[in-house]
């Protein structure tokens, strides 16, 4: 009787047990966050692609919309570095040839330096020490065999620059900025000067600037014209049609009369520079370079080279290191040349696309996975899917200067293009990555370090967004830092 009572009551109580046991939610995962963010993005007429590879095995851990091609922007980089890394290792070192053509006449040099182009993209850059004082090791050498007076000119060899003034896809309007400089196959301080305007104090703003170039050996046409009716303050440039040089417009609103303003813009001709440097640094050590019209002290013998200098770039990993590190187009676009010269012998963009097309090949990656044009991504015709991107730099991993490849990445939060990026203790210096910006494009390429994950402790992904709007709910970085921040915390199933 007892049994029979007790079994109603305990089917009465089950329905209320299960009340008081809420459902536990769902652990969070990098996958279904990553979703998350991408439903978002989509949602708002964004584009999402995304692939995560373990960086030993390369088992895919996540997909999504791997195969879409997009525009790869700056994370083309990682395609020429590597390349150049593969073919010509870490420890290359670019060398620049100088020789004196002429004769010594008891002090007086008559005759030309003669510079053989070799595509150093660092010659005479601020960015190392021994390439800063390029003409300053030229000038002592010149000292240092008696010459006390110079009659001649600077010759640069090898510059024909009919193939490649730019490249093919680049934007119009940026050609006067620095970051658009011609890769031409002698390369003086970048190919940059700085342009500086400035307005003293109780001068009508309305009135054209002080124009200043930096350095002062500089020469580049400008014309600098002012604009008080722009919504916000800026420096616009273009160049001149018909003819060298740039002009640009200092803008500003109607109630603000900015100071001073600083651009950083492209020459034409480096070798101009680089002889105005050399004769400064001549003068400097009191060698003046005399006038062409003087007659010569002596009949002179036809001129034999002679060696004078030759000057080195730092290790190929260092070069590598701030082209990605810092986005460096000019780089990107000398080392990929001198890629093609290595691979094909000429320096084209047509063999460029080529030598990389077979390269790419050689890494397993299909033509539909990675369409190569340039080597910085400037381009609008490069053409690149996450899956082929990450492909890039797993199989880089495999190679010896794999690590030289990796270390010249990005940290998030520490330096390059991504040190502004916020970080936490747990993803501080685990999350490296290239990061490419074109209108509307946003692209990352990178390795992350998962610490705990003893099965997948590294893995290699890509993320590429397109088709971003200024007013999107979930910018590109934010949509990153989150991204990135999940594959180092969140399981990957």
């Amino acid at each position: 009787m007892r049994r029979a009572l007790l079994l109603p009551l305990l089917l009465a109580l089950l329905p209320l047990a299960g009340c008081t046991r809420a459902k536990r939610p769902d652990a969070p995962t990098f996958p279904s966050l990553a979703k998350s963010l991408f439903g978002t993005l989509e949602d708002e007429g964004a584009l999402a692609s995304a692939y995560v590879v373990d960086a030993v095995t390369g088992e895919p851990l996540f997909n999504h919309r791997e195969h879409v091609r997009l525009l790869p922007a700056s994370t083309m980089k990682v395609v020429s570095t590597a390349s150049v890394l593969s073919a010509l290792g870490a420890d290359f070192r670019y060398q620049t040839p100088v020789a004196l053509e002429g004769a010594h006449v008891d002090g007086l040099f008559l005759g030309d330096v003669v510079v053989e182009a070799a595509g150093d993209p660092s010659l005479g850059s601020w960015r190392f020490p021994e390439t800063a004082l390029a003409c300053d090791q030229v000038a002592d050498a010149m000292v240092a065999r008696g010459i006390r007076q110079w009659r001649g000119n600077v010759r640069v060899r090898g510059t024909d620059e009919a193939d490649f003034p730019f490249g093919p896809g680049w934007a119009w309007d940026d050609a006067a900025y620095a970051y658009s400089a011609a890769p031409t196959s002698f390369v003086f301080r970048e190919n940059v000067v700085d342009l500086s305007l400035s307005r003293a104090e109780g001068v009508d703003c309305a009135q054209p600037p002080t124009v200043q170039l930096t350095p002062a050996f500089a020469s580049l046409s400008t014309v600098v014209s002012v604009d008080m009716t722009a919504e916000r303050t800026n420096v616009a440039c273009v160049r001149q049609r018909g003819g060298p040089g740039v002009r640009c417009v200092w803008r500003s609103p109607a109630n603000q009369c900015p100071r001073a303003a600083t651009v950083k813009l492209a020459v034409d001709e480096p070798q101009v520079l680089f002889s105005a440097c050399v004769e400064e640094a001549l003068l400097k050590r009191g060698v003046p370079r005399l006038p062409h019209t003087l007659e010569s002290p002596a009949p002179l013998r036809p001129p034999v080279p002679e060696p004078l200098v030759t000057l080195v770039s730092p290790p190929l990993s260092e070069l590598v290191k701030v082209t990605n590190k810092e986005s460096l187009n000019l780089y990107a676009e000398r080392l990929g040349l001198r890629f093609t010269r290595e691979r094909t012998g000429a320096e084209t963009y047509a063999a460029l696309r080529s030598a990389l097309g077979e390269e790419l090949t050689r890494r397993g990656i299909p033509a539909r996975d990675l369409r190569p044009v340039d080597g910085s991504g400037l381009s609008r015709y490069n053409l690149a899917t996450a899956r082929g991107l990450v492909r890039v730099l797993f199989t880089s991993l495999r190679e010896p200067y794999g690590t030289a490849l990796v270390e010249s990445l990005p940290v998030a939060g520490q330096d390059g293009t991504l040190a502004t990026r916020p970080v936490t203790p747990v993803t501080a210096g685990r999350i490296r990555a290239k990061t490419g910006t074109l209108s509307g494009q946003r692209c990352f390429v990178g390795v992350v370090d998962r610490p705990g994950d003893s099965q997948h402790p590294r893995v290699v992904f890509a993320l590429m967004l397109g088709n971003m709007d200024e007013g999107t709910a979930l910018p590109s970085s934010e949509a990153f830092d989150r991204f990135a921040a999940a594959l180092v915390e969140l399981p990957l199933r």
